[in-house]
């Protein structure tokens, strides 16, 4: 699909006009996935979508073989979506709007409800990159380090995987090590902005508009710093590092993200097993497993840039997914992390779970009791 195919809201000119409150009445008794497919058939059914009261607690995403499961915990109810690109992965969410990437490593952004999907970049298409791929078939691709490159001149991570003297290096690998990512995307314009990183080492970002030669972009600032989490709020890119430090670029500006910030996290043996979090008022959080169903929150003064742990965050939750908070309210739980068992990701779970930052308890969430073909569905449960 190009991108002059992709589903956006339709101009009003072409709809017949009614009046906003039928629209909005209409609306208001779709079901959920009805109700966001709706609301793309023009901009009036959008606006009045806005208007509309209905209950935004967090979902889970479970994946099977040819669909996925959405299952609202605060109604006990599911909805299986069909032919789903099963051997595609999520990096990252926003809203309904998912990032993906399949084992082919094509990427994608893909809505869950209205089944629109808007292709992105293809892997080799990368900018001045300290790394190049090239897809040799469906299983197989040859990475290249590129120390010729200008980028990579300063890169330690290139520099200690070539032989003294070394330029170049290459070599073949049957899967890629695609890592986290982060994704905006605008619901009535379809602007977006999608990043991911390769191997925790280098960061790519590309938006809608970029250029004319749908290409990904190296973020050149991180080339020496590696990359353990990232979250994208209010058009800044928040990206833990391996080093420690919390760098934030500002992707408002042109083609090229600017840094607009640093600052350390608390001291720690291993960054790699931290969460960043940005909450909803642009509070900068560390969430730090301990044990198994054992967090510890971290919040960050930003005028001494000290660093202290903090027992509630509020009337808000934290989706530890989404590295964001969502007000506390139709049934969402405050004070609480939701949270998939990713962290115990070697063994068999068969639930998500709540956790409770105060009481330092975790609720578990009842799934749906189905048939899944799939032999592990909830590896890759997601809250969204």
């Amino acid at each position: 699909m190009s991108d002059s195919e992709e589903k956006t809201c339709k101009d009003d000119s072409e709809q017949p006009t009614l009046v906003m409150d039928v629209v909005r009445s209409i609306l208001e008794r779709l079901s959920v996935a009805d109700f966001h497919r709706a609301r793309c058939i023009s901009s009036e059914w959008y606006y009045a979508s806005k208007s509309c009261i209905r209950v935004t607690n967090p979902w889970i995403i479970l994946k099977d073989y040819d669909s996925c499961l959405l299952f609202d915990p605060h109604e006990n109810t599911s909805y299986t979506v069909r032919n789903v690109a099963w051997r595609s992965r999520c990096l990252a969410s926003c809203g309904n709007w998912f990032l993906m990437v399949d084992d082919r490593a094509d990427f994608y952004i893909s809505n869950v409800f209205t089944r629109e999907s808007i292709p992105l970049p293809p892997l080799e298409s990368i900018d001045e990159s300290p790394v190049e791929f090239m897809r040799i078939n469906d299983l197989n691709c040859l990475v290249t380090l590129n120390y010729e490159n200008k980028a990579s001149r300063e890169s330690s991570y290139i520099a200690s995987h070539l032989k003294k003297g070394g330029k170049k290096c290459s070599y073949m690998v049957s899967k890629l090590r695609i890592g986290k990512g982060a994704l905006y995307v605008d619901e009535k314009s379809r602007d977006y902005v999608a990043v991911w990183n390769y191997d925790g080492i280098f960061a790519y970002h590309h938006k809608k508009g970029d250029d004319d030669n749908n290409s990904w972009k190296v973020i050149q600032s991180l080339k020496n710093q590696g990359c353990v989490d990232m979250v994208f709020k209010d058009g800044k890119l928040y990206v833990l590092c391996n080093t420690g430090d919390i760098t934030v670029f500002d992707f408002s500006g042109g083609d090229s993200p600017m840094e607009c910030a640093s600052f350390k996290t608390p001291p720690s043996r291993h960054y790699r097993d931290h969460y960043l979090v940005v909450t909803l008022s642009g509070e900068v959080l560390i969430i730090l497993p301990r044990y198994i169903d054992l967090f510890d929150v971290y919040k960050v003064d930003h005028k001494s840039l000290e660093w202290s742990i903090i027992n509630s965050i509020g009337d808000e939750a934290l989706l530890l997914d989404q590295g964001t908070t969502i007000a506390a309210k139709d049934g969402v739980m405050k004070d609480c992390i939701y949270y998939t068992k990713e962290l115990d990701r070697f063994k068999y779970n068969d639930d998500t779970r709540v956790y409770n930052i105060k009481t330092k308890k975790v609720v578990q969430v009842s799934l749906p009791l189905i048939d899944y073909k799939y032999p592990r569905p909830f590896y890759f449960a997601r809250w969204f």
